[in-house]
């Protein structure tokens, strides 16, 4: 296991756990990855599963925000478990587990167990032995059923990626815009068809932007677990270097976050002009911040709820004293109750923020959120269980399906029926001032195979890439 250090000098602030998880999510896109499942393995656990689209290789990746540094055994009962997932996988199908963390403590300890050039095997042994002493008696149990030779296996699929949050969306950033590693089949396999075709998008371009940003500075004791708590996790801010940006006037900010900052004492920037700045990669992940901040501010005050635990994810809330066992848009149910489980299903998204050709997107992910009360999100293998059972993916038809529920977000969201006139008011104007308009379609000249039979034509007549891992060299 190599360890990976993605930062040049050590800077930032230690962000919160869910923001940190999703700049991991954007740094493995990067690398080519998706999302695989949103799920864990065990409730006790807090993966991120990801699939290679060129290869179907699996990783699964654990985020920890751990600004004073994350040491082996502080990690124990997690790697325990993670490690009984590993081996109980047929060896063909064992995943590559991938650590993420800001900083590093006992370094020395985390390179004898797990970096392969300088393995210590007793101290590898030791602490396969002391893994038992973390856990439970049904862990422990499984544990005997194991052989050190199968940990050392496990050692050398894991990798640990040390970088801040800053740090990883600046690799995250440079990574989309080499398209170092990416991977589309069409476009290297073989050749698309020559053929004019317009495609449906889940694009939304933001073509009015607010207009001012407030850079106020923030007391000693400013951390983000305190500044994103539970109240201002929806708001358009962003904790950058002692600096707090934000796209809210510092009076109207929630007193939890004035808290923590200075309110006299702050400057203000045109904020079209500071996103179109020189510095413009360097301001990339703040902007990126801001924008997605206004998007679940609107959100929140208009009943919907923000999960973010892997990236951000929107779902409309199910209050039964208000909308009994349906709540709808129109015709369309939007959260309703199961009638097989005694759970929630909700039509929810995810929300990112994209960059192209100078300007910015919002791209939704149609997606599935199941929670025990209309609120509370399932998780573990009763969450796994509901996926299967409702996958999309068992049903023909998804792109209509997809893009009704598009069309039910922005009118949800971005139509003048939104309640938002009832909760801002006056006093933030940036809600009114940002403007976005849905990218309909795009036309391009190519489009891919119809069927599979029209794939393996082109396939055959396409140029011989067996040396090359699929790739044009």
């Amino acid at each position: 296991m190599p360890i990976y250090k993605l930062y040049k000098e050590r800077e930032g602030t230690a962000r919160r756990g869910e923001d940190y998880k999703e700049v991991v999510i954007e740094y493995m896109e990067g690398l080519n990855h998706m999302v695989e499942r949103d799920s864990a393995f065990h409730s006790t656990l807090d993966d991120i599963q990801f699939v290679n689209k060129a290869t179907g290789d699996k990783v699964v990746a654990e985020a920890k925000a751990y600004s004073t540094g994350l040491s082996p055994n502080d990690f124990r009962d997690e790697l325990a478990r993670y490690f009984l997932e590993y081996i109980n996988q047929p060896l063909p199908h064992r995943f590559d587990f991938y650590i993420f963390t800001e900083t590093l403590s006992n370094e020395q300890l985390w390179k004898a167990l797990f970096d392969r050039d300088v393995t210590d095997n007793q101290k590898l042994v030791d602490f396969y032995e002391k893994l038992k002493d973390s856990v439970n008696d049904e862990v422990v149990d499984r544990l005997d059923d194991t052989d050190v030779e199968e940990f050392q296996d496990f050692a050398i699929d894991t990798h640990v990626f040390v970088g801040t949050y800053d740090d990883l969306g600046q690799q995250a950033h440079q990574l989309e815009k080499t398209e170092r590693f990416q991977y589309e089949p069409y476009l290297h396999a073989y050749e698309p068809v020559s053929e004019e075709t317009d495609y449906a998008t889940n694009l939304f371009q933001v073509t009015r932007y607010p207009e001012t940003l407030y850079i106020i500075e923030t007391t000693e004791e400013a951390e983000s677990a305190r500044v994103y708590n539970y109240n201002n996790e929806a708001f358009p801010i962003r904790l950058h270097k002692r600096k707090l940006y934000s796209l809210v006037h510092p009076d109207h900010l929630p007193g939890s976050t004035r808290h923590y900052i200075h309110e006299d004492r702050f400057e203000t920037r045109e904020f079209e002009e500071f996103l179109r700045t020189r510095a413009q990669e360097k301001h990339e992940n703040i902007v990126r911040s801001l924008l997605r901040g206004i998007f679940t501010l609107v959100a929140r005050d208009n009943d919907c709820l923000i999960d973010r635990e892997k990236g951000t994810t929107v779902y409309p809330e199910l209050d039964r004293r208000q909308h009994g066992t349906e709540r709808k848009l129109g015709r369309s149910w939007v959260a309703k109750e199961l009638d097989t489980y005694s759970n929630v299903i909700h039509r929810g998204v995810k929300v990112r923020v994209r960059r192209y050709a100078g300007e910015y997107y919002y791209v939704l992910l149609p997606t599935q959120v199941f929670t025990s009360d209309g609120r509370l999100p399932v998780t573990g293998e009763h969450k796994s269980r509901l996926q299967n059972d409702f996958s999309p993916n068992r049903f023909p038809g998804q792109n209509s399906k997809y893009d009704h529920q598009l069309r039910v977000w922005e009118e949800l969201l971005m139509s003048d029926q939104t309640q938002l006139d009832r909760f801002m008011g006056e006093w933030i104007p940036v809600v009114k001032e940002l403007e976005v308009t849905r990218v309909d379609s795009i036309s391009l000249d190519v489009r891919p195979p119809k069927d599979g039979d029209e794939r393996d034509e082109l396939i055959e007549s396409a140029p011989d890439l067996e040396n090359t891992g699929g790739f044009e060299q």
